[in-house]
C-alpha cells in the first residue's frame, strides 16, 4: 500500500505514469507494458487500495489561463505566466500593503479593534475590494467568459476552480490577530452577502453616510488579504530566490493552503523527463 492517501495515474509518451498527490513530489513509471484499463485498475487496487478509481477529464500538460493550481510534481508554470499582468498586479498589491501598514500605525491589529471604523479604513477597504474585483474580471476575461457587465453571481464561479477558500493568511508581525480566510463560506446562493468584507464594501461604497460603520478594520484587512489570495491564485506562490515579490508579500503574510479540500485539483506534466515535460498548453476553463 502507498503511504499517501491519494494518487494519480496517466498515460503519456507510450507509458503509464503515477504520482502520489502530495504536491512537489516525483513521477514514476508504472510497471505495466500496455494501456489496458483492467490491468491498470488491478495495479491501483494493489498500490492504493482503491477498487473504484475516478476517471478525470483533465489532460496532463494542460493548464487554465491565470489559474495557478498547485503542481503535483516539481517544476514551474512561470514560462506560461503573463509577466506584464503579474507585474501590474504585484504593484497594485504592494500599494495596498503599504496603505494597510499606514493604517496599522494608527489602529493596532488586535482582536479588540476588529470593529473600529473610519475614513482611512474605508479608503483601504474600497481600494482592496476594487483590486479583487479587477482580478476576478481579469481571470474571467482571460478564459473567454461571455459578457462584460459581471457581478458576484459570475465571480463566485471562480471559487472552486481557483481553490480560493483553501487559502489562509496570518499577519506575521501580529500573531494574535485571527487567521484570515477571506473566501471561506462564499456561496453561489448569496454571492455578495456571503463575503462579509465584500458586502461591507458594497454598502459603504454606495452610501457612505449610512454605512461608514460597515467599513471596519477587520473588513479592510480581509479585503487586502483577498487581494493577496487572488494574486497567489493567479500567478502561484513559489517565487524564485531573489524575486522581489517573495519578501514583499511573504514578510506581511504567512500563507497556508488546505490541500485536503481539493485533493485532485493540480497540474501534471505531459511526460516525465521528456523534452516537453514543462511546456504547458493553456486552455480556457470550461465555466458552466
Amino acid at each position: 500500500m502507498h503511504r499517501f492517501r491519494c494518487g494519480v495515474v496517466y498515460f503519456s509518451a507510450g507509458l503509464w505514469w503515477y504520482s502520489a498527490l502530495h504536491f512537489g513530489g516525483s513521477v514514476q513509471h508504472v510497471p505495466l507494458n500496455n494501456p489496458d484499463s483492467a490491468a491498470l485498475k488491478t495495479w491501483i487496487m494493489a498500490i492504493f487500495g482503491d477498487d473504484a478509481p475516478t476517471e478525470s477529464d483533465y489532460r496532463p500538460g494542460t493548464a487554465y489561463k491565470r489559474i495557478a493550481l498547485p503542481l503535483n510534481t516539481s517544476g514551474t508554470l512561470r514560462k506560461e505566466t503573463n509577466s506584464a499582468a503579474m507585474t501590474q498586479s504585484f504593484v497594485a498589491l504592494k500599494i495596498l500593503l503599504t496603505k494597510m501598514h499606514e493604517v496599522f500605525e494608527t489602529v493596532e491589529p488586535s482582536q479588540s479593534n476588529r470593529h473600529v471604523f473610519g475614513h482611512r479604513i474605508r479608503e483601504l477597504l474600497l481600494l482592496a475590494a476594487m483590486e479583487v474585483e479587477a482580478s476576478w474580471a481579469a481571470v474571467l476575461r482571460a478564459n473567454g467568459y461571455t459578457g462584460d457587465r459581471w457581478n458576484t453571481k459570475d465571480y463566485v464561479k471562480l471559487l472552486k476552480p481557483m481553490l480560493l477558500d483553501s487559502f489562509t493568511l496570518k499577519l506575521r508581525s501580529y500573531p494574535d490577530f485571527q487567521p484570515i480566510t477571506p473566501f471561506m463560506g462564499w456561496s453561489g446562493q448569496s454571492p455578495t452577502k456571503s463575503l462579509p468584507w465584500y458586502s461591507a464594501y458594497n454598502h459603504t461604497k454606495h452610501n457612505r453616510e449610512q454605512y461608514l460603520p460597515a467599513a471596519t478594520f477587520e473588513c479592510a484587512v480581509q479585503a487586502v488579504s483577498a487581494a493577496a489570495v487572488m494574486f497567489y491564485a493567479q500567478f502561484g506562490y513559489r517565487f524564485e530566490t531573489g524575486d522581489e515579490m517573495r519578501p514583499v508579500i511573504g514578510n506581511v503574510f504567512a500563507l497556508s493552503i488546505d490541500h485536503s479540500m481539493y485533493p485532485t485539483s493540480c497540474y501534471i506534466p505531459n511526460a516525465e523527463n521528456g523534452p516537453k515535460a514543462w511546456e504547458w498548453e493553456l486552455l480556457n476553463f470550461p465555466f458552466a
